[in-house]
């Protein structure tokens, strides 16, 4: 048997990030891994400067999101600062540089940036702790009650529309773990976020090393969102599983 910890991420309006290209900003359908890590940190009180604390938590954790609801997507737009892609590649040679540093010594312009939401999303993310973890999950989850920075899902305009709900259950698999949350909608009303087809039962996942997923494998992907260094946000690629849960593996009023 293993511990999980389970959590419930709905927003009106969530962001989950993907490759930004030039003025594009685009959004990832379900929670990021590193979006999930960046969360705890916060909710322990982890400063982005802190990289040892952030290497503790990747390494310390694998994640699971079940994507219960896909939620609609949305594109808004904005005006923003910005300098010739010439000057940057200029700037540039000379070594890293800020953004605000490179705005200071540089001609300005004013670009329009296409930034994607996913409006009503729903997901049901699990956490379990691997050998290195250095925070056990009844910690995390008295943080995530408690946060010591504000949550919010992506960008910080987005608030989350419901308490993350965090508990600590405990199954055989990662499918029973998710199982344990039925009604991934409580507290709202569910007939406005539930696709017709019922919640899904679609879940992508970190290797689960040393027990069994208990999905069914329908194919690997790979996601930049893998932590590399949190105060350069820089990411690296990463492979993900991704599994259904049967209709008969307990999945009961879940996909009704």
């Amino acid at each position: 048997m293993m511990e999980f910890l389970l959590l419930t991420l709905y927003a009106p309006l969530v962001s989950w990030g993907d490759i930004a290209v030039g003025e594009a900003r685009g959004s990832w359908v379900q929670p990021s891994r590193s979006a999930i890590l960046g969360l705890i940190a916060a909710a322990l009180g982890i400063t982005r400067d802190d990289q040892e604390a952030h290497n503790a938590l990747d390494s310390g954790y694998g994640f699971a999101v079940r994507l219960d609801a896909p939620g609609t997507p949305v594109t808004d737009y904005h005006t923003a600062q910005a300098v010739a892609a010439s000057a940057v590649k200029r700037v540039a040679e000379r070594g890293p540089i800020t953004r605000a540093t490179l705005l200071n010594t540089s001609d300005r312009a004013t670009i329009i940036s296409r930034r994607a939401y996913r409006q009503d999303a729903l997901a049901t993310v699990a956490i379990w702790s691997r050998a290195s973890g250095a925070w056990s999950l009844a910690h995390l989850a008295e943080a995530l009650r408690r946060p010591a920075f504000v949550l919010y899902a992506g960008r910080k305009s987005n608030a989350f529309g419901l308490p993350l709900g965090p508990e600590v259950v405990t199954a055989a698999t990662l499918a029973d773990a998710f199982t344990q949350r039925r009604d991934p909608a409580r507290g709202i009303a569910a007939v406005a976020v539930r696709p017709v087809q019922g919640w899904g039962r679609e879940v992508t996942h970190d290797p689960c090393d040393g027990f069994s997923s208990g999905l069914r494998p329908l194919r690997r992907q790979t996601r930049r969102d893998a932590h590399a260094d949190r105060t350069q946000w820089q990411f690296r690629e990463r492979p993900i599983d991704v599994g259904l849960i049967e209709p008969g593996s307990g999945h009961g009023t879940l996909g009704a």
